[in-house]
């Protein structure tokens, strides 16, 4: 009995030693280091994509969603931050309470997001399940970062590369990406007695642990003044406008429509609509006379009972017309070549790049209707509510920008 009784407690004493040996080192692996792709694009391997670990669960940046179209609003007053995709379908985590609700008021029961660093995190797969996301882990091989063994946390909202392929193509971009994050110099080392005998380059070893991004906060451009408006109201793209605009209402953010005769003969239901939700409604020129604003100002008129004296030329009517001319009669006028018209040439990031940073510039955003334009709305207004922008509408006492 008495060696039964020693060979239990050998074995118990055995199974602590193993648990006190493997504890550190679960808790030295729980926070590994990933790449993060989106499709087919590999997110740069910074403290701006990488995750947060916490009880287990992998927590992303809110904003790496954006390559799928599922975009993100934080609020540091709020203490919360919203993902969303169109206006019937978000999600808002508040950080504080360590709720998750969903856009009908259910409560999720999620792991709680996090802010750390000044920067929100959010339950990767829990995300990518409420939006119908594909999520992978593929391997990097070892011939590709020998010093540890890494995975991408890949995110898919259409089809693309596999896995292996995508990998693959990133090959290079993988290895030199962990050497740049980690510092690993691969210098040669010093020559040998023997030339015939060349030594492997000398890796200085890297330190593949990660901690939780400590980051500055984004730049906050208030005193930044975009003005946003629209023009080609039944080129199709109108729907989609209004569900963001609805799903932005809380940002309060107002826009001005710049309407044709051919656009309300086509649909004036739509124009009213306009006006019944808050917009501006201005005149679109496209011969930029005085006599063309009288006619479309008339048909505005019978449709909606809204007058304006609120006119944008095109770029072909600006070049022809006296713009003196116009405001002569009492016209205020936005040209299209004093603003920054993005069109289906453009990327969100093209659009946001050029958005200016000085203190106190005022920009002119113009868009078409169209479908893909009405599209990056989402990205854009994303963009400025996370730089805080000052979203302005165009009214009758605003000056031109």
């Amino acid at each position: 009995m008495r060696k039964i009784f020693i060979v239990v407690l050998t074995i118990i004493i055995t199974i602590f030693i193993v648990i006190a040996a493997v504890v550190p080192a679960i808790s030295r692996s729980s926070m590994p280091p990933y790449f993060l792709a989106v499709n087919d694009t590999l997110l740069p391997f910074n403290e701006t994509t990488m995750p947060y670990i916490s009880g287990g669960d992998i927590l992303v940046p809110h904003s790496v969603f954006g390559e799928a179209e599922v975009w993100s609003a934080a609020s540091d007053e709020l203490d919360r931050v919203r993902i969303y995709r169109g206006s019937n379908r978000h999600v808002d985590f508040y950080t504080a309470r360590g709720l998750a609700e969903d856009q009908d008021g259910n409560v999720l029961p999620w792991p709680a997001a996090r802010k750390v660093g000044g920067r929100f995190y959010v339950p990767l797969r829990q995300v990518c399940e409420f939006f119908d996301l594909t999520l992978t882990f593929p391997e990097v091989g070892r011939d590709i970062i020998p010093q540890e063994q890494m995975y991408i946390i890949r995110i898919r909202s259409r089809e693309g590369l596999n896995d292996r392929t995508f990998v693959g193509f990133y090959r290079e971009s993988l290895k030199s990406a962990y050497n740049e994050y980690y510092s690993i110099s691969t210098s040669p080392s010093p020559p040998t007695t023997s030339p015939t005998s060349p030594q492997p380059p000398t890796v200085s070893p890297g330190v593949p642990t990660y901690t939780p991004p400590s980051v500055e906060p984004p730049p906050i451009y208030s005193d930044v003044t975009v003005y946003h408006s629209f023009y080609g109201i039944a080129d199709g793209g109108t729907d989609v406008i209004f569900e963001l605009l609805d799903a932005n209402a809380a940002s309060d953010y107002r826009f001005c429509f710049f309407v044709s005769a051919a656009d309300i003969r086509k649909d004036a239901g739509l124009i009213r609509k306009i006006a019944a939700d808050g917009h501006a409604i201005g005149i679109w020129l496209e011969q930029g006379t005085y006599r063309e604003y009288e006619m479309t100002s008339m048909l505005l008129y019978e449709a909606t009972k809204v007058k304006t004296i609120l006119v944008m030329l095109s770029e072909a009517a600006s070049a022809r017309t006296s713009l003196g001319l116009l405001n002569g009669y009492g016209l205020i006028i936005w040209s299209v070549s004093g603003g920054l018209v993005y069109d289906d040439t453009f990327s969100v990031d093209a659009v946001t790049e050029m958005i200016p940073k000085e203190s106190g510039a005022r920009m002119n955003l113009i868009s078409s209707c169209s479908e893909n334009t009405a599209l990056m709305l989402s990205g854009i207004l994303a963009y400025l509510r996370e730089f805080e922008y000052s979203v302005a509408g165009i009214n009758e006492t605003t000056a031109p920008a």
